[in-house]
C-alpha cells in the first residue's frame, strides 16, 4: 500500500483551495474519489486517486473555518486492482451559502458510499436528510431520480458505462438550480477482471460431404418496455 496522502480543503461560495498531493500518471482502469462539483462552486476531484496494478489510499479531513458550501468529517478513496470504493463520512451541504437569492433546503448524510468490483458497481446511503426530512434510500435501482424540490434534484447509484470498457458508479449525484450546480458524491471507477469473460465456444466443424449442422433452436425471453 502506498503512503497515505493528506490534504486541507475549505470550499465556499466564492473559492475553493485544494492543497493535496496526488501524482500525475497515465488514467488507469480503477480510479475513485470522493467529492467534485462544478458551477458556482468548483471542486476538483477530491482526493482523487488511481493505480496502475497496485493498490493506493487517500483519505482528506475537511476542516469548517466558517459558511461553507461543503463539511464532512472525513473523504476517503481507495482502489486496486478491479476494485475501487470512495466514501464520504459526516456529509452536511449548506445550499443557502450559493449566490443565487433563491431559498434551498440543507442536505446531510451519515455516510454515503460507492464500490466498484470487477465491473459491478453498488451504493449505500446512511441517514439522508433533506431539509431535515429522513430519505429512505434502500436498494435503490441504478440511476435513480429523486427530485426534492423544485431546485434540487439528485440521481442516486448513478452508473456510467465508459468507452474503455470500465464502469464509474456515482452513489449521489446532485443537479442545483438547473445545471448551474452540480455535485459528484462518492465515485468509483473499475474495470472487469479478465476472468469475467466468458470462454470462446468453438466453432461447429463442417460435416463429411461439406453440409453445415443443422441449428439448434433456443429459448429466449426478452423485456420491452416503453
Amino acid at each position: 500500500m502506498s503512503p497515505r496522502t493528506t490534504g486541507v480543503l475549505a470550499c465556499t461560495a466564492a473559492a475553493c483551495l485544494v492543497l493535496a498531493a496526488t501524482p500525475a500518471t497515465a488514467a488507469p482502469a480503477e480510479s475513485a474519489y470522493a467529492l467534485a462539483a462544478s458551477g458556482l462552486v468548483k471542486i476538483p476531484r477530491t482526493p482523487a486517486v488511481s493505480g496502475p496494478g497496485k493498490e493506493s489510499l487517500a483519505s482528506v479531513a475537511l476542516p469548517n473555518p466558517g459558511p461553507a458550501l461543503i463539511s464532512a468529517q472525513a473523504l476517503n478513496a481507495e482502489v486496486k486492482p478491479g476494485h475501487a470504493k470512495s466514501s464520504v463520512v459526516g456529509l452536511s451541504l449548506n445550499l443557502g451559502v450559493l449566490p443565487t437569492g433563491a431559498a434551498l433546503p440543507g442536505l446531510s448524510a451519515g455516510v454515503v458510499k460507492s464500490e466498484c468490483r470487477d465491473g459491478k458497481g453498488s451504493v449505500s446511503i446512511a441517514n439522508l436528510k433533506v431539509g431535515g426530512k429522513t430519505i429512505e434510500l434502500d436498494q435503490v435501482p441504478p440511476n435513480t431520480t429523486v427530485p426534492l424540490a423544485s431546485l434540487l434534484e439528485l440521481v442516486v447509484n448513478k452508473q456510467t458505462p465508459n468507452a474503455d470498457g470500465t464502469l464509474t458508479v456515482t452513489a449521489v449525484s446532485a443537479k442545483i438550480l438547473g445545471k448551474t450546480q452540480t455535485l459528484d458524491i462518492a465515485s468509483s471507477t473499475c474495470a472487469k477482471s479478465p476472468g469475467d469473460t466468458p470462454p470462446t465456444k468453438p466453432a461447429d466443424k463442417p460435416r463429411p460431404g461439406g453440409k453445415a449442422p443443422k441449428p439448434t433452436p433456443v429459448s429466449a425471453h426478452l423485456d420491452v418496455t416503453g
